[in-house]
């Protein structure tokens, strides 16, 4: 229960967003908001949970398996 409290909501909803579509731009555009915001809160879910959530290449962001 510990870790949940400190995943925040916003972090949530930026990976489900980022994973589905591929990118933080068309996140941040479905959004509403900029792809900064998104990267940032992609960020801090990571740190969060002490894991890196995504694989990042020139073709867009993947989940890993974590």
């Amino acid at each position: 229960m510990a870790m949940l409290n400190r995943v925040h909501l916003n972090g949530l909803r930026a990976v489900e967003t980022v994973a589905r579509l591929g990118s933080l731009a068309a996140a941040a555009a479905e959004l509403n908001v900029s792809v900064s915001a998104v990267s940032q809160q992609v960020k801090r879910l990571e740190e969060a949970l002490g894991q890196s959530l995504f694989e990042r290449d020139r073709r867009g962001l993947k989940l890993t398996r974590v």
